[in-house]
């Protein structure tokens, strides 16, 4: 009996002493954020183009004045205070001007993987971009090197928010190659890219290009004379649109579009959907591989369209009372169409000639 009283005290006395060690051996990751600041004059009509890794670009009108303004917001995390300290005071903003612009970039660590951090200001960016690293290892090149972002063991967790405000009629560029840019409210020349992440752009006035891989694109409210967008897989959506000029580019992503006024539209697709409603060009072509088109047109201005597609459905539907002539040929599928006040100069299983009224637009 003697022995059995001595061996349970030392039982519950060593799993008093273990328990604690235990929980002590879940790190709990630290987290350091810094704040970083940049200002300088420019003449109107200057270049000047901004690039960041990991997190986002914001691009702000800067009403008065010939003065740019930057701010950037670091947020590192690690397993030790110390260096979670050390990764975010490693961030740098730099600049180097080259061939007439001038140049702002964010200096990260010296790393070849990266992550995003799972906590603090930038997990507002991380609730929609976790899920992208999660999935898949975006690969990039960034400050002259081959860089990596996922989710890998052992990246380096670092993200920079940068808030950029410019004065009016400048060239300006923005890349962002994970994460977000967002451009609001400015007026000039404007080119933003993002290879994996979202892209949101409105109420700009001049020209605009828009360059994505993966990522996802919003343009709205645009006002100018050359809208340009060009995409990989990512979805492209466009509202609001007026320009001279209009090109879009995309390799297999869908692309919706609402209410655009153009002169001229040129679109083309590999694999995507294409949607076009309340489309008002006065001319436009409109191409597809294997993708599927959809538009739906008053044809208020419209004189020449040519829409064409390999081997995808097209589907058009036209002003009720609009006068058109439309000739349409499907070689390996059928031809089906219905309207009011049609005259049907031929129709077939794989052709159709169709006309309303005299004149208006050619299809």
């Amino acid at each position: 009996m003697s022995v059995r009283r001595a061996v349970w005290p030392l039982f519950v006395l060593l799993s008093i002493l273990v328990l604690p060690t235990a929980s002590a051996g879940k790190v709990k990751a630290q987290l350091f954020e810094a704040d970083l600041e940049e200002s300088f004059t420019v003449a109107k009509g200057s270049s000047v183009e901004f690039e960041n890794l990991l997190g986002s670009i914001e691009v702000m009108p800067q009403a008065k004045g010939n003065e740019v303004r930057i701010r950037a917001h670091v947020v590192a995390e690690a397993a030790e205070a110390v260096e979670a300290r050390r990764l975010a005071q490693e961030v740098r903003l730099v600049r180097s001007d080259a061939g007439g612009a001038v140049k702002w970039s964010v200096a990260f660590p010296d790393a070849r993987l990266f992550r995003m951090p799972k906590t603090g200001v930038a997990s507002v960016y991380s609730k929609w971009l976790a899920p992208l690293v999660k999935r898949k290892t975006v690969s990039t090149r960034y400050d002259g090197r081959a860089v990596e972002i996922g989710n890998a063991r052992g990246a380096t967790a670092v993200s920079v928010t940068v808030k950029v405000e410019i004065p009016m009629d400048l060239h300006v560029s923005a890349v962002q190659h994970v994460g977000t840019v967002q451009c609001n409210g400015v007026r000039g020349d404007v080119a933003l890219s993002v290879k994996q992440g979202e892209l949101h752009a409105g109420r700009l006035f001049g020209d605009l290009h828009v360059t994505t891989e993966g990522a996802s694109a919003r343009v709205w409210g645009f006002n100018g004379s050359f809208l340009n967008v060009e995409t990989g897989s990512g979805e492209i959506e466009l509202t609001e649109i007026r320009s001279e000029k209009m090109r879009i580019d995309s390799a297999r992503g869908l692309v919706r579009a609402d209410k655009i006024d153009t002169t001229e539209l040129e679109a083309s697709t590999g694999s995507g959907k294409m949607i076009f409603e309340r489309l008002e060009p006065e001319a436009m072509v409109i191409r597809s591989d294997t993708g599927d088109l959809e538009l739906a047109t008053e044809l208020k201005r419209t004189r020449d369209a040519t829409i064409s597609s390999t081997s995808g459905n097209v589907t058009v539907r036209l002003g009720t009372f609009a006068p058109f002539r439309l000739e349409a040929n499907s070689p390996d599928g059928a031809v089906k169409g219905s309207g009011v006040n049609v005259e049907v100069d031929q129709f077939e299983k794989n052709s159709a000639k169709l006309a309303r009224g005299s004149g208006g637009a050619n299809l």
